[in-house]
C-alpha cells in the first residue's frame, strides 16, 4: 500500500507575488478616480455652468487632469501591465521591489501634487508640490526600469507590441521629468496655475504617450484573437507603431520649440498610427472568440475600440485641418480628442478588459455566471459619457450647454467607475475565499489506494 503525497506544490515566490501585484494599483486607481478625478470633473463643470471659471477653477482643473490620467488611468494601467508583461515579454517576472517602489512613489507623489498646487500661496506647500513631482519621477523610473527589463529583448527583436509597451513606459518618465521642471518654475514664479501649454503637453504625453502606447501594445496581442482576426503582420504593427511614436516625438518636440505647423503634422501622424493599428483589431466583426461567460463584455470592448477609432480620426482630421489653415489645433478639438480617448478608450477599456483578464473576476465566473447585462450597461453608460463630455462640447453650443453636458458626462462616468469598484471589491473577496478553500482542499491527505 502507498499513500499519495500531500500538500500543495512548492511555491515560487516571484510568481506568488506577481499574482497580486495589480491589487494595490487597482485600489489606489479607484480611490483617485472616484473620490478625486471624476468627482472634480462633475463639480468643476457644475461650478463653471453656474458661476463661470476663476483662478481657483483653473488650478483644480489641472489637478483633475493629473488625478485622472496618472492617478486613475495611469495607476490602473501600470498595475495590470505589471501583471501582463511576463507573458508579453521574455517570461521573466518583473522586479517586485521596483514595482512596489513605483506604486508608493506614484501614489504619494500624486497626493503631494494635488495638495500642494492649489495651496502654493501658503508657506511650505511649494515644497510639498515639488516633493510630489520628484516622487512621481522616481516612481515612473522604477516602473519603466522594471518593464523594459522584461520587454526590452522582445522589443529589440522587433515585436510591435513590445515596442509599444516599452515606449509607453519611456513616455511616462519623460512627462514626469518635464512636470518636475515646469512645476519648479511655477513654484519660483508664484501663482497656482501652470502654463496652459505646459499643462496640455503633460496631459498629451500621459494620454497618448503612456496610455495609448501601452493600450495599443496589449491590443496588438489580444484584440485580433478575440475578434477572430489573423495576427497582424510585423510590418503592419511596426508601421503603426512608427507613425504613432515618431508622430509623438514631432508633436511634443515641435510644441516645445514653438513650431506649431510641425506640431500639428506630428499630431496627424499619431492619428494615422492609431487608425493603422485599429485596422488589425477586427472590433467590427460579428463573430468573436470570447468565452461564453465573457461574451457580453464584448460590448464594452467594442465601445472602447470604436472610441479609439474616433480618437484617431479626431487627431488626424483636426491636425490636417490646422496644417492646411496654418494655425494651431483649436482648444475644443484638442479637448474632444483627449476626453473621447480618456473616457471612451481608457475608462471603458478598464472596466471591460479588467473583467476578462483579472483573476478576481475569473474566480467570480467559477462560482456564478455574471449578469449578461453587465457589459451592455457599462458600454451604454460610458458611450453616453463620451458623447456628453467629448462630442457635444465640440459643437457650436453656448457655454451653459457645454458645461452642463460636461457635468452629465462626468456623472455617467463616475457612476460607471463606482459600480466597477463595487464589483471589483466583491470579486476580490470571493477570490480570496476561493483561494482559501482551494488551499484547504490541497492540504488534505489524498485517500490511500492499493497498488496492484
Amino acid at each position: 500500500m502507498a499513500a499519495a503525497p500531500t500538500g500543495s506544490p512548492p511555491r515560487r515566490p516571484g510568481r506568488d507575488r506577481l499574482a497580486d501585484v495589480h491589487v494595490p494599483f487597482v485600489y489606489a486607481a479607484l480611490g483617485f478616480g472616484v473620490f478625486g478625478g471624476f468627482t472634480l470633473a462633475v463639480s468643476l463643470s457644475i461650478e463653471a455652468a453656474i458661476a463661470g471659471v476663476s483662478v481657483s477653477w483653473a488650478t483644480h482643473a489641472q489637478v483633475h487632469g493629473q488625478l485622472q490620467v496618472i492617478g486613475f488611468a495611469g495607476l490602473f494601467v501600470a498595475g495590470v501591465a505589471a501583471k501582463l508583461i511576463p507573458r508579453f515579454g521574455n517570461g521573466q517576472v518583473p522586479n517586485m521591489r521596483a514595482m512596489t517602489a513605483a506604486y508608493w512613489c506614484l501614489v504619494v507623489g500624486l497626493l503631494g501634487r494635488a495638495i500642494g498646487q492649489p495651496l502654493l500661496d501658503y508657506p511650505g506647500f511649494a515644497a510639498v508640490m515639488l516633493a510630489g513631482a520628484l516622487l512621481q519621477l522616481i516612481g515612473a523610473l522604477c516602473f519603466a526600469g522594471a518593464t523594459i527589463a522584461v520587454m526590452g529583448s522582445t522589443a529589440r527583436a522587433g515585436a510591435p507590441h513590445a515596442v509599444q509597451i516599452s515606449a509607453g513606459a519611456i513616455w511616462l518618465v519623460v512627462q514626469a521629468a518635464l512636470g518636475l521642471i515646469w512645476l519648479g518654475g511655477l513654484a519660483g514664479e508664484g501663482g497656482t496655475i501652470l502654463r496652459s501649454d505646459h499643462d496640455g503637453l503633460l496631459v498629451t504625453m500621459a494620454l497618448f504617450g503612456f496610455l495609448l502606447s501601452v493600450f495599443s501594445g496589449v491590443g496588438l496581442r489580444a484584440f485580433p484573437t478575440l475578434f477572430g482576426m489573423p495576427a497582424p503582420s510585423r510590418r503592419l504593427g511596426l508601421a503603426g507603431a512608427a507613425l504613432l511614436q515618431v508622430g509623438l516625438v514631432v508633436w511634443i518636440g515641435a510644441s516645445l520649440g514653438g513650431a506649431e505647423r510641425l506640431a500639428v503634422l506630428g499630431q496627424s501622424s499619431v492619428g494615422a498610427g492609431v487608425l493603422v493599428l485599429v485596422s488589425s483589431f477586427g472590433w467590427w466583426r460579428r463573430e468573436t472568440r470570447f468565452a461564453a461567460a465573457s461574451e457580453p463584455l464584448s460590448w464594452a470592448l467594442r465601445g472602447a475600440l470604436l472610441s479609439l477609432t474616433l480618437t484617431g480620426a479626431l487627431l488626424l482630421v483636426s491636425g490636417l485641418d490646422a496644417a492646411v489653415r496654418d494655425h494651431a489645433v483649436s482648444a475644443r478639438a484638442a479637448d474632444a480628442a483627449r476626453h473621447v480617448f480618456a473616457v471612451g478608450v481608457i475608462t471603458l477599456g478598464i472596466v471591460g478588459m479588467a473583467q476578462m483578464i483579472l483573476p478576481e473576476f475569473a474566480s467570480e465566473r467559477l462560482v456564478r455566471r455574471p449578469s449578461r447585462r453587465r457589459g451592455p450597461v457599462f458600454a451604454a453608460l460610458l458611450v453616453l459619457a463620451v458623447v456628453s463630455r467629448g462630442i457635444v462640447p465640440l459643437m457650436p453650443v453656448t457655454d451653459g450647454v457645454r458645461f452642463t453636458s460636461m457635468a452629465i458626462g462626468g456623472t455617467l462616468a463616475l457612476v460607471a467607475v463606482a459600480a466597477f469598484g463595487v464589483l471589483f471589491i466583491r470579486a476580490r473577496r470571493a477570490h480570496l475565499e476561493y483561494l482559501r478553500r482551494l488551499a484547504g482542499w490541497r492540504g488534505e491527505s489524498l485517500p490511500v489506494v492499493e497498488e496492484p
